[in-house]
Protein backbone atom coordinates (compact mmCIF):
# COMPACT_ATOMS: atom_id res chain seq x y z
CA UNK A 1 0.00 0.00 0.00
CA UNK A 2 1.62 3.04 -1.41
CA UNK A 3 -0.43 6.03 0.36
CA UNK A 4 0.17 5.26 4.08
CA UNK A 5 2.08 7.78 5.82
CA UNK A 6 5.49 5.50 7.02
CA UNK A 7 6.40 6.85 10.39
CA UNK A 8 8.69 5.06 11.82
CA UNK A 9 8.57 -13.88 14.39
CA UNK A 10 8.96 -17.26 21.41
CA UNK A 11 7.82 -20.70 19.50
CA UNK A 12 11.40 -22.37 19.03
CA UNK A 13 9.79 -24.49 16.57
CA UNK A 14 12.96 -27.65 16.79
CA UNK A 15 11.95 -28.91 13.33
CA UNK A 16 15.01 -27.87 11.12
CA UNK A 17 14.95 -30.48 8.48
CA UNK A 18 17.38 -31.28 6.01
CA UNK A 19 19.29 -34.45 5.11
CA UNK A 20 22.52 -35.49 5.65
CA UNK A 21 25.20 -38.53 5.77
CA UNK A 22 26.42 -38.99 9.59
CA UNK A 23 29.67 -38.59 8.09
CA UNK A 24 31.31 -35.49 8.34
CA UNK A 25 32.20 -33.48 5.77
CA UNK A 26 35.23 -34.30 3.06
CA UNK A 27 37.67 -31.01 4.40
CA UNK A 28 41.27 -31.01 4.59
CA UNK A 29 42.35 -31.47 8.24
CA UNK A 30 43.89 -27.93 7.76
CA UNK A 31 40.60 -26.27 8.31
CA UNK A 32 39.06 -28.61 11.19
CA UNK A 33 38.65 -29.02 14.85
CA UNK A 34 37.03 -31.21 16.58
CA UNK A 35 33.25 -31.50 18.61
CA UNK A 36 32.64 -33.09 22.10
CA UNK A 37 29.15 -33.12 21.69
CA UNK A 38 27.00 -34.12 24.92
CA UNK A 39 22.82 -33.71 24.40
CA UNK A 40 21.09 -35.18 27.43
CA UNK A 41 17.70 -35.12 28.61
CA UNK A 42 15.68 -33.47 31.48
CA UNK A 43 15.51 -36.22 33.66
CA UNK A 44 12.41 -34.81 35.46
CA UNK A 45 9.76 -36.48 33.43
CA UNK A 46 10.99 -40.19 31.82
CA UNK A 47 8.05 -42.25 31.76
CA UNK A 48 8.39 -44.87 28.60
CA UNK A 49 6.73 -47.62 28.50
CA UNK A 50 7.62 -48.98 24.51
CA UNK A 51 10.71 -50.04 25.21
CA UNK A 52 12.70 -47.33 23.69
CA UNK A 53 14.91 -44.41 25.37
CA UNK A 54 13.93 -40.97 25.20
CA UNK A 55 17.65 -40.91 23.65
CA UNK A 56 16.57 -43.34 21.42
CA UNK A 57 13.75 -40.77 20.37
CA UNK A 58 15.35 -37.49 19.84
CA UNK A 59 17.27 -36.80 16.33
CA UNK A 60 20.24 -34.38 16.56
CA UNK A 61 20.97 -32.08 13.40
CA UNK A 62 24.51 -30.11 13.71
CA UNK A 63 23.98 -26.69 11.76
CA UNK A 64 26.67 -24.80 10.10
CA UNK A 65 26.48 -20.54 10.12
CA UNK A 66 24.06 -20.40 6.57
CA UNK A 67 21.44 -22.60 8.87
CA UNK A 68 22.46 -25.69 6.18
CA UNK A 69 22.75 -29.46 7.68
CA UNK A 70 26.27 -30.18 8.63
CA UNK A 71 26.00 -33.66 10.32
CA UNK A 72 22.78 -35.16 11.50
CA UNK A 73 22.34 -38.36 13.71
CA UNK A 74 19.06 -40.13 13.93
CA UNK A 75 19.90 -40.51 17.80
CA UNK A 76 21.54 -38.81 20.58
CA UNK A 77 23.23 -42.51 21.50
CA UNK A 78 24.68 -42.67 17.97
CA UNK A 79 26.51 -38.94 18.37
CA UNK A 80 30.68 -40.23 18.36
CA UNK A 81 33.01 -39.20 21.31
CA UNK A 82 34.31 -36.94 18.89
CA UNK A 83 33.00 -34.84 15.73
CA UNK A 84 35.41 -33.81 13.17
CA UNK A 85 34.05 -30.70 11.45
CA UNK A 86 35.37 -27.30 9.08
CA UNK A 87 36.29 -24.31 11.22
CA UNK A 88 33.28 -21.98 11.87
CA UNK A 89 30.20 -21.22 13.99
CA UNK A 90 27.53 -24.08 14.63
CA UNK A 91 24.33 -24.42 16.20
CA UNK A 92 22.83 -28.19 17.53
CA UNK A 93 18.98 -28.65 17.17
CA UNK A 94 17.52 -31.79 18.63
CA UNK A 95 13.92 -32.66 17.79
CA UNK A 96 11.56 -35.67 18.96
CA UNK A 97 11.20 -38.05 16.50
CA UNK A 98 7.29 -38.50 17.84
CA UNK A 99 4.30 -37.61 16.04
CA UNK A 100 2.14 -38.33 18.82
CA UNK A 101 -1.26 -35.73 19.18
CA UNK A 102 -2.11 -37.54 22.50
CA UNK A 103 -0.97 -40.29 24.41
CA UNK A 104 0.07 -41.91 27.55
CA UNK A 105 3.79 -42.05 27.78
CA UNK A 106 4.96 -40.23 24.60
CA UNK A 107 6.84 -37.43 25.94
CA UNK A 108 8.54 -35.03 23.07
CA UNK A 109 11.78 -33.30 24.04
CA UNK A 110 14.18 -31.57 21.93
CA UNK A 111 16.34 -28.13 22.18
CA UNK A 112 18.24 -25.59 20.53
CA UNK A 113 22.27 -24.66 21.37
CA UNK A 114 23.64 -20.90 21.16
CA UNK A 115 26.34 -20.67 18.72
CA UNK A 116 29.31 -21.83 19.29
CA UNK A 117 32.77 -22.29 17.01
CA UNK A 118 35.06 -24.44 15.83
CA UNK A 119 38.64 -23.74 15.43
CA UNK A 120 41.39 -25.21 13.54
CA UNK A 121 42.91 -28.51 15.42
CA UNK A 122 41.00 -27.32 18.58
CA UNK A 123 38.59 -29.81 20.46
CA UNK A 124 34.94 -27.64 21.11
CA UNK A 125 32.97 -28.73 24.38
CA UNK A 126 29.31 -28.64 23.97
CA UNK A 127 26.07 -29.67 26.19
CA UNK A 128 22.55 -29.07 25.25
CA UNK A 129 19.57 -29.82 27.63
CA UNK A 130 16.75 -31.42 25.71
CA UNK A 131 13.59 -29.99 27.59
CA UNK A 132 9.99 -31.32 27.42
CA UNK A 133 7.59 -29.62 24.38
CA UNK A 134 4.84 -31.15 24.85
CA UNK A 135 2.04 -30.70 28.44
CA UNK A 136 2.15 -33.65 30.86
CA UNK A 137 -0.62 -34.38 32.73
CA UNK A 138 -1.91 -37.03 35.58
CA UNK A 139 -4.60 -37.76 37.45
CA UNK A 140 -4.62 -38.88 41.01
CA UNK A 141 -7.28 -39.49 43.26
CA UNK A 142 -7.84 -39.08 46.86
CA UNK A 143 -7.98 -41.71 49.65
CA UNK A 144 -11.52 -40.82 50.25
CA UNK A 145 -12.24 -41.55 46.81
CA UNK A 146 -10.45 -44.95 47.06
CA UNK A 147 -12.16 -45.68 50.16
CA UNK A 148 -15.81 -44.23 49.29
CA UNK A 149 -15.88 -45.50 45.42
CA UNK A 150 -15.72 -48.48 43.62
CA UNK A 151 -15.78 -47.26 39.96
CA UNK A 152 -14.21 -43.56 38.96
CA UNK A 153 -12.74 -42.05 35.77
CA UNK A 154 -11.25 -39.50 34.30
CA UNK A 155 -11.40 -38.74 30.64
CA UNK A 156 -8.78 -35.67 30.30
CA UNK A 157 -9.37 -33.85 26.47
CA UNK A 158 -7.34 -31.31 24.22
CA UNK A 159 -8.22 -30.34 20.85
CA UNK A 160 -6.56 -32.95 19.62
CA UNK A 161 -7.64 -36.25 21.25
CA UNK A 162 -9.05 -38.00 24.51
CA UNK A 163 -7.30 -39.96 26.72
CA UNK A 164 -9.04 -42.10 29.68
CA UNK A 165 -7.49 -41.85 33.23
CA UNK A 166 -9.06 -45.41 35.06
CA UNK A 167 -8.62 -45.84 38.82
CA UNK A 168 -5.63 -47.79 38.86
CA UNK A 169 -3.63 -45.51 36.00
CA UNK A 170 -0.19 -44.54 37.10
CA UNK A 171 1.31 -43.32 33.72
CA UNK A 172 1.52 -39.87 32.72
CA UNK A 173 -0.28 -38.42 29.44
CA UNK A 174 0.97 -36.04 26.84
CA UNK A 175 -0.87 -33.85 24.98
CA UNK A 176 0.32 -31.13 22.30
CA UNK A 177 0.96 -28.01 24.00
CA UNK A 178 -1.61 -25.60 22.35
CA UNK A 179 -5.44 -24.91 23.53
CA UNK A 180 -7.29 -26.29 26.39
CA UNK A 181 -7.48 -29.27 28.47
CA UNK A 182 -11.36 -30.44 29.47
CA UNK A 183 -11.15 -32.90 32.61
CA UNK A 184 -14.50 -34.19 33.34
CA UNK A 185 -14.03 -36.90 36.33
CA UNK A 186 -16.77 -39.64 36.41
CA UNK A 187 -17.34 -41.03 40.13
CA UNK A 188 -19.64 -44.14 41.35
CA UNK A 189 -22.36 -46.49 40.23
CA UNK A 190 -24.21 -43.92 39.38
CA UNK A 191 -22.06 -42.07 36.63
CA UNK A 192 -21.61 -38.69 38.91
CA UNK A 193 -19.65 -36.28 36.83
CA UNK A 194 -17.67 -32.66 37.58
CA UNK A 195 -15.85 -31.24 35.00
CA UNK A 196 -12.59 -28.40 34.97
CA UNK A 197 -10.90 -27.02 32.03
CA UNK A 198 -7.33 -25.31 32.01
CA UNK A 199 -6.83 -23.03 29.61
CA UNK A 200 -4.43 -22.20 27.84
CA UNK A 201 -1.35 -25.22 28.32
CA UNK A 202 2.02 -24.67 27.77
CA UNK A 203 5.01 -27.32 27.26
CA UNK A 204 7.26 -27.89 29.48
CA UNK A 205 4.30 -28.41 32.10
CA UNK A 206 3.00 -30.44 34.19
CA UNK A 207 -0.72 -30.41 35.27
CA UNK A 208 -1.29 -32.67 38.82
CA UNK A 209 -5.08 -33.28 38.42
CA UNK A 210 -6.64 -34.61 41.73
CA UNK A 211 -9.82 -35.75 42.72
CA UNK A 212 -11.06 -35.83 45.79
CA UNK A 213 -14.32 -35.06 48.23
CA UNK A 214 -14.34 -31.74 49.92
CA UNK A 215 -14.19 -31.39 53.40
CA UNK A 216 -17.70 -30.15 55.58
CA UNK A 217 -19.56 -30.63 51.94
CA UNK A 218 -18.77 -34.03 50.40
CA UNK A 219 -18.38 -32.59 47.38
CA UNK A 220 -16.58 -34.27 44.67
CA UNK A 221 -13.73 -31.68 42.95
CA UNK A 222 -11.14 -31.07 40.61
CA UNK A 223 -7.78 -29.24 41.87
CA UNK A 224 -5.34 -28.80 39.62
CA UNK A 225 -1.25 -28.47 41.12
CA UNK A 226 0.30 -26.63 38.03
CA UNK A 227 3.99 -26.38 37.68
CA UNK A 228 7.09 -26.02 35.01
CA UNK A 229 8.61 -28.73 34.55
CA UNK A 230 12.28 -27.88 33.21
CA UNK A 231 13.49 -24.58 31.35
CA UNK A 232 12.55 -24.54 27.53
CA UNK A 233 10.48 -21.93 25.02
CA UNK A 234 6.89 -21.94 24.50
CA UNK A 235 6.83 -24.08 20.80
CA UNK A 236 4.54 -25.24 18.55
CA UNK A 237 4.28 -28.78 18.38
CA UNK A 238 3.40 -29.92 14.30
CA UNK A 239 1.92 -33.36 14.23
CA UNK A 240 -0.14 -35.04 11.71
CA UNK A 241 -3.71 -35.18 11.96
CA UNK A 242 -5.86 -36.26 8.44
CA UNK A 243 -5.55 -34.39 5.79
CA UNK A 244 -3.89 -34.21 2.56
CA UNK A 245 -0.42 -35.44 2.10
CA UNK A 246 2.77 -33.31 1.69
CA UNK A 247 4.17 -33.95 -1.42
CA UNK A 248 8.04 -35.81 -1.22
CA UNK A 249 9.39 -32.89 -2.72
CA UNK A 250 8.49 -30.39 0.10
CA UNK A 251 11.15 -31.40 3.31
CA UNK A 252 9.17 -28.10 5.19
CA UNK A 253 7.93 -28.42 8.44
CA UNK A 254 5.07 -25.39 7.60
CA UNK A 255 2.69 -25.01 5.31
CA UNK A 256 2.48 -26.01 1.76
CA UNK A 257 1.16 -25.41 -1.23
CA UNK A 258 -0.48 -28.31 -3.64
CA UNK A 259 -2.38 -28.27 -6.79
CA UNK A 260 -2.74 -24.66 -6.40
CA UNK A 261 -4.40 -24.93 -2.77
CA UNK A 262 -2.42 -23.90 0.64
CA UNK A 263 -2.35 -26.11 3.03
CA UNK A 264 -1.08 -26.01 6.51
CA UNK A 265 1.49 -28.59 8.61
CA UNK A 266 -1.52 -30.90 9.00
CA UNK A 267 -2.13 -31.16 5.39
CA UNK A 268 -5.52 -28.98 6.36
CA UNK A 269 -6.69 -26.70 3.75
CA UNK A 270 -5.98 -23.28 4.89
CA UNK A 271 -7.95 -19.79 3.57
CA UNK A 272 -6.60 -17.01 4.98
CA UNK A 273 -9.37 -14.85 6.02
CA UNK A 274 -7.68 -11.43 7.85
CA UNK A 275 -6.24 -8.25 7.49
CA UNK A 276 -2.94 -6.24 6.87
CA UNK A 277 -1.32 -4.65 10.65
CA UNK A 278 1.09 -1.52 10.12
CA UNK A 279 3.81 -2.83 12.79
CA UNK A 280 6.97 -1.39 11.77
CA UNK A 281 5.02 2.23 11.39
CA UNK A 282 3.11 1.97 14.58
CA UNK A 283 5.20 0.10 17.28
CA UNK A 284 7.87 2.20 17.86
CA UNK A 285 8.64 4.49 20.47
CA UNK A 286 7.06 2.72 23.03
CA UNK A 287 3.54 2.55 21.98
CA UNK A 288 3.04 -0.77 20.58
CA UNK A 289 -0.30 0.24 18.95
CA UNK A 290 -0.12 -2.63 16.01
CA UNK A 291 1.25 -4.98 18.72
CA UNK A 292 -1.80 -4.76 20.97
CA UNK A 293 -4.10 -4.23 18.14
CA UNK A 294 -3.44 -8.70 17.14
CA UNK A 295 -6.19 -9.38 20.49
CA UNK A 296 -8.85 -6.98 18.93
CA UNK A 297 -8.21 -8.36 15.61
CA UNK A 298 -8.45 -12.13 16.74
CA UNK A 299 -11.36 -10.77 18.41
CA UNK A 300 -13.13 -10.09 15.16
CA UNK A 301 -12.11 -13.49 13.87
CA UNK A 302 -9.22 -13.05 12.18
CA UNK A 303 -7.26 -16.32 10.91
CA UNK A 304 -4.39 -15.06 9.82
CA UNK A 305 -2.43 -10.78 9.82
CA UNK A 306 0.40 -9.63 7.00
CA UNK A 307 2.96 -7.97 9.51
CA UNK A 308 3.82 -4.75 7.42
CA UNK A 309 7.69 -5.04 7.92
CA UNK A 310 10.74 -3.17 6.78
CA UNK A 311 14.47 -3.65 6.64
CA UNK A 312 15.97 -0.33 8.16
CA UNK A 313 14.97 -1.22 11.57
CA UNK A 314 17.02 1.35 14.07
CA UNK A 315 16.93 0.14 17.62
CA UNK A 316 17.04 3.89 18.88
CA UNK A 317 13.13 4.40 17.45
CA UNK A 318 12.74 1.23 19.32
CA UNK A 319 13.48 0.94 22.96
CA UNK A 320 17.02 0.11 22.13
CA UNK A 321 15.24 -3.14 21.59
CA UNK A 322 17.05 -5.51 19.37
CA UNK A 323 15.50 -6.25 16.29
CA UNK A 324 15.33 -9.80 16.74
CA UNK A 325 13.74 -9.60 20.09
CA UNK A 326 11.05 -7.23 18.60
CA UNK A 327 10.20 -9.69 15.28
CA UNK A 328 9.68 -12.15 18.37
CA UNK A 329 7.42 -10.74 20.19
CA UNK A 330 5.26 -9.66 17.44
CA UNK A 331 5.38 -13.03 15.55
CA UNK A 332 4.80 -14.70 19.13
CA UNK A 333 1.80 -12.36 19.95
CA UNK A 334 0.28 -13.21 16.40
CA UNK A 335 0.31 -16.90 17.34
CA UNK A 336 -1.22 -16.37 20.93
CA UNK A 337 -4.21 -14.61 19.37
CA UNK A 338 -4.72 -18.01 17.05
CA UNK A 339 -3.53 -16.16 14.06
CA UNK A 340 -1.38 -17.11 11.28
CA UNK A 341 1.79 -14.92 10.59
CA UNK A 342 2.36 -13.61 7.04
CA UNK A 343 5.49 -11.27 7.73
CA UNK A 344 5.98 -8.83 4.42
CA UNK A 345 8.79 -6.41 3.86
CA UNK A 346 7.26 -3.03 2.59
CA UNK A 347 10.86 -1.41 1.28
CA UNK A 348 10.68 -1.77 -2.32
CA UNK A 349 7.08 -0.77 -2.90
CA UNK A 350 6.44 0.14 -6.30
CA UNK A 351 10.10 -0.52 -7.23
CA UNK A 352 11.57 -1.99 -10.20
CA UNK A 353 14.66 -2.59 -9.85
CA UNK A 354 16.53 -6.21 -8.75
CA UNK A 355 18.57 -4.57 -6.29
CA UNK A 356 15.93 -4.04 -4.23
CA UNK A 357 15.03 -7.24 -3.94
CA UNK A 358 18.61 -8.17 -3.35
CA UNK A 359 18.53 -6.74 -0.40
CA UNK A 360 15.68 -7.94 0.97
CA UNK A 361 16.79 -11.34 0.77
CA UNK A 362 19.92 -10.38 2.14
CA UNK A 363 18.30 -8.98 5.43
CA UNK A 364 16.28 -12.20 5.22
CA UNK A 365 19.12 -14.22 5.28
CA UNK A 366 21.31 -12.30 7.82
CA UNK A 367 22.19 -14.69 10.59
CA UNK A 368 20.13 -13.17 13.50
CA UNK A 369 16.86 -12.63 11.27
CA UNK A 370 17.60 -15.93 9.50
CA UNK A 371 17.26 -17.80 13.04
CA UNK A 372 14.10 -16.07 13.54
CA UNK A 373 12.65 -17.13 10.21
CA UNK A 374 13.92 -20.79 11.41
CA UNK A 375 12.30 -20.53 14.50
CA UNK A 376 8.61 -20.00 13.31
CA UNK A 377 9.00 -22.41 10.29
CA UNK A 378 5.98 -24.50 11.53
CA UNK A 379 3.63 -21.39 11.21
CA UNK A 380 5.28 -18.18 9.47
CA UNK A 381 4.61 -17.25 5.85
CA UNK A 382 7.26 -15.07 4.22
CA UNK A 383 5.97 -12.39 1.79
CA UNK A 384 9.53 -11.43 0.52
CA UNK A 385 8.36 -7.25 -0.54
CA UNK A 386 5.30 -5.86 -1.21
CA UNK A 387 4.17 -4.88 -4.36
CA UNK A 388 7.40 -4.80 -6.06
CA UNK A 389 6.94 -4.13 -9.67
CA UNK A 390 9.89 -5.23 -12.29
CA UNK A 391 8.49 -5.69 -15.60
CA UNK A 392 8.35 -9.22 -17.61
CA UNK A 393 11.35 -11.01 -18.00
CA UNK A 394 13.01 -9.12 -14.88
CA UNK A 395 10.02 -10.04 -12.72
CA UNK A 396 10.60 -13.66 -13.58
CA UNK A 397 14.19 -13.83 -13.33
CA UNK A 398 14.44 -11.81 -10.41
CA UNK A 399 12.27 -13.81 -7.77
CA UNK A 400 13.48 -17.43 -9.92
CA UNK A 401 17.00 -16.13 -7.95
CA UNK A 402 15.10 -14.57 -5.21
CA UNK A 403 13.69 -18.19 -4.02
CA UNK A 404 16.77 -19.99 -5.05
CA UNK A 405 18.66 -17.60 -2.79
CA UNK A 406 16.30 -17.96 0.05
CA UNK A 407 15.99 -21.75 -0.01
CA UNK A 408 19.81 -22.56 -0.27
CA UNK A 409 19.74 -20.24 3.22
CA UNK A 410 17.69 -22.69 4.66
CA UNK A 411 14.69 -20.67 4.41
CA UNK A 412 11.45 -23.50 3.60
CA UNK A 413 8.32 -21.95 4.24
CA UNK A 414 6.14 -20.77 2.23
CA UNK A 415 6.84 -17.72 -0.02
CA UNK A 416 4.66 -15.18 -1.26
CA UNK A 417 5.10 -13.23 -4.19
CA UNK A 418 3.60 -10.00 -4.52
CA UNK A 419 2.02 -9.38 -8.54
CA UNK A 420 3.90 -6.83 -10.10
CA UNK A 421 2.62 -3.28 -10.74
CA UNK A 422 1.82 -2.12 -7.72
CA UNK A 423 0.44 -5.77 -6.70
CA UNK A 424 -2.50 -5.16 -9.21
CA UNK A 425 -0.72 -6.56 -12.44
CA UNK A 426 -1.91 -10.27 -12.19
CA UNK A 427 -0.77 -10.96 -15.55
CA UNK A 428 3.19 -11.46 -14.68
CA UNK A 429 1.55 -14.04 -11.89
CA UNK A 430 -0.33 -15.63 -15.40
CA UNK A 431 2.87 -15.42 -17.68
CA UNK A 432 5.30 -16.25 -15.12
CA UNK A 433 4.12 -18.15 -12.40
CA UNK A 434 4.30 -21.44 -12.96
CA UNK A 435 8.15 -20.99 -14.20
CA UNK A 436 8.72 -19.74 -10.49
CA UNK A 437 7.18 -22.63 -9.17
CA UNK A 438 9.06 -25.04 -11.43
CA UNK A 439 12.77 -22.92 -9.91
CA UNK A 440 11.58 -23.75 -6.27
CA UNK A 441 12.37 -27.59 -5.41
CA UNK A 442 9.77 -27.10 -2.39
CA UNK A 443 7.33 -25.79 -5.48
CA UNK A 444 5.84 -23.98 -2.31
CA UNK A 445 4.63 -20.48 -3.77
CA UNK A 446 1.67 -18.74 -2.54
CA UNK A 447 1.01 -15.57 -4.93
CA UNK A 448 -0.49 -12.30 -3.64
CA UNK A 449 -2.81 -9.67 -6.25
CA UNK A 450 -3.87 -6.52 -4.75
CA UNK A 451 -7.18 -5.40 -6.00
CA UNK A 452 -7.39 -1.64 -5.95
CA UNK A 453 -8.56 0.65 -9.03
CA UNK A 454 -7.34 -1.58 -11.58
CA UNK A 455 -9.89 -4.05 -10.62
CA UNK A 456 -13.05 -1.41 -10.47
CA UNK A 457 -16.00 -4.14 -12.12
CA UNK A 458 -16.72 -7.30 -10.95
CA UNK A 459 -15.93 -8.89 -14.71
CA UNK A 460 -12.09 -8.12 -14.02
CA UNK A 461 -12.51 -9.51 -10.67
CA UNK A 462 -14.18 -12.63 -11.51
CA UNK A 463 -11.64 -13.13 -14.83
CA UNK A 464 -8.72 -12.76 -12.54
CA UNK A 465 -9.36 -14.80 -9.74
CA UNK A 466 -11.13 -17.90 -11.98
CA UNK A 467 -7.93 -17.54 -14.46
CA UNK A 468 -5.42 -18.53 -11.27
CA UNK A 469 -7.50 -21.19 -10.18
CA UNK A 470 -7.45 -22.71 -13.73
CA UNK A 471 -4.07 -22.91 -14.04
CA UNK A 472 -3.72 -24.02 -10.89
CA UNK A 473 -1.38 -20.85 -9.34
CA UNK A 474 -1.93 -20.41 -5.31
CA UNK A 475 -3.12 -17.13 -5.13
CA UNK A 476 -4.43 -14.87 -2.33
CA UNK A 477 -5.69 -11.42 -2.38
CA UNK A 478 -3.20 -9.68 -0.14
CA UNK A 479 -4.54 -6.38 -0.05
CA UNK A 480 -7.69 -4.74 -1.38
CA UNK A 481 -10.20 -1.69 -0.03
CA UNK A 482 -13.43 -0.29 -1.06
CA UNK A 483 -12.19 2.63 -2.81
CA UNK A 484 -8.82 4.02 -3.75
CA UNK A 485 -7.29 5.98 -6.21
CA UNK A 486 -6.70 9.75 -7.23
CA UNK A 487 -9.11 10.41 -7.90
CA UNK A 488 -10.85 7.33 -5.87
CA UNK A 489 -13.08 5.08 -7.98
CA UNK A 490 -15.52 2.47 -5.97
CA UNK A 491 -14.44 -1.49 -6.02
CA UNK A 492 -16.81 -3.71 -5.71
CA UNK A 493 -15.30 -5.16 -3.07
CA UNK A 494 -18.53 -7.04 -1.96
CA UNK A 495 -17.78 -9.30 -5.21
CA UNK A 496 -13.86 -9.92 -3.50
CA UNK A 497 -15.45 -11.12 -1.25
CA UNK A 498 -17.98 -13.33 -2.17
CA UNK A 499 -15.87 -14.90 -5.20
CA UNK A 500 -12.97 -15.86 -2.55
CA UNK A 501 -15.58 -17.61 -0.96
CA UNK A 502 -16.98 -19.46 -3.82
CA UNK A 503 -13.38 -20.44 -5.30
CA UNK A 504 -11.61 -21.09 -1.65
CA UNK A 505 -9.16 -17.90 -2.08
CA UNK A 506 -7.75 -16.42 0.98
CA UNK A 507 -7.62 -12.41 1.38
CA UNK A 508 -6.43 -10.16 3.78
CA UNK A 509 -8.15 -6.22 3.92
CA UNK A 510 -6.28 -3.12 3.64
CA UNK A 511 -5.86 -2.04 6.88
CA UNK A 512 -6.87 -2.40 10.69
CA UNK A 513 -5.90 1.66 11.70
CA UNK A 514 -3.00 3.91 10.63
CA UNK A 515 -4.04 4.69 7.11
CA UNK A 516 -2.84 8.58 5.77
CA UNK A 517 -2.43 10.69 3.57
CA UNK A 518 -5.79 10.76 1.82
CA UNK A 519 -6.82 6.95 2.34
CA UNK A 520 -7.59 7.66 5.96
CA UNK A 521 -10.85 5.86 4.47
CA UNK A 522 -9.11 2.27 4.49
CA UNK A 523 -8.99 2.43 8.24
CA UNK A 524 -11.17 -0.95 9.59
CA UNK A 525 -11.45 0.57 13.27
CA UNK A 526 -11.41 4.51 14.47
CA UNK A 527 -9.10 3.07 17.50
CA UNK A 528 -6.49 0.41 17.75
CA UNK A 529 -8.43 -1.45 20.35
CA UNK A 530 -11.37 -2.41 18.12
CA UNK A 531 -13.44 -0.41 20.24
CA UNK A 532 -15.09 1.54 17.35
CA UNK A 533 -15.58 0.11 14.10
CA UNK A 534 -15.95 1.87 10.51
CA UNK A 535 -18.33 1.21 8.01
CA UNK A 536 -15.65 -0.22 6.17
CA UNK A 537 -14.22 -2.75 9.23
CA UNK A 538 -17.96 -3.45 9.86
CA UNK A 539 -18.92 -4.63 5.99
CA UNK A 540 -14.91 -7.06 6.20
CA UNK A 541 -16.15 -8.33 9.97
CA UNK A 542 -19.54 -8.77 9.87
CA UNK A 543 -20.71 -8.96 5.82
CA UNK A 544 -22.43 -12.07 4.68
CA UNK A 545 -18.75 -12.77 3.35
CA UNK A 546 -17.10 -11.09 5.98
CA UNK A 547 -14.53 -12.56 8.43
CA UNK A 548 -16.65 -14.05 11.67
CA UNK A 549 -19.44 -15.76 8.91
CA UNK A 550 -16.31 -17.32 6.46
CA UNK A 551 -12.99 -17.43 8.86
CA UNK A 552 -12.05 -20.69 10.02
CA UNK A 553 -8.92 -21.03 12.47
CA UNK A 554 -5.72 -23.34 11.41
CA UNK A 555 -6.25 -26.37 12.62
CA UNK A 556 -2.28 -26.35 14.33
CA UNK A 557 -3.43 -23.57 16.21
CA UNK A 558 -6.86 -24.47 17.41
Amino acid sequence: MKTMNIISILLLFLGVLGCSSNETPNIPTATNGKLSLNVTINKEVTEVANGRTLEEDVTVDILDSDGKVAVSYASISAIPEEIELATGVYTTVAKSTSASLTGFDTPQYGGVSESYSISTDALTAEMLDCTLQNTKVTVAYSDVIKNQYTTYSTNVTSDFGELTFEKDETRAGYYRATGNLTIVATIGDNGQTVESVISDIQPTTLYKVTIAIEEGTGKVIISVDESVLDGGNKDIVITPVEGEARPDYNTSIGFFTKNGKLYDPNGMEFVARGVNNAHFWFDNGGRDLALNALSAINANSSNMVRLVWQTDYNASNWENEEETVRLRKMINTCIANGMVPMIEMHDATGGENKEQIDAIVAYYTRPDILSVMKEFESILLINIANEWSGKDAVYRDTYTEAVTNLRNAGIMHTLVIDASGWGQDIQHVFDYGQNIIDSDPLKNILFSVHMYQSFRTEQSITAALEKAVELKLPLVVGEFGFKHGDPAVDIPFEHILSECERLEIGWLAWSWKGNSGGVEYLDLVEEWDGSKVTQWGTDIITGPYGLQNTAKKVSVLK
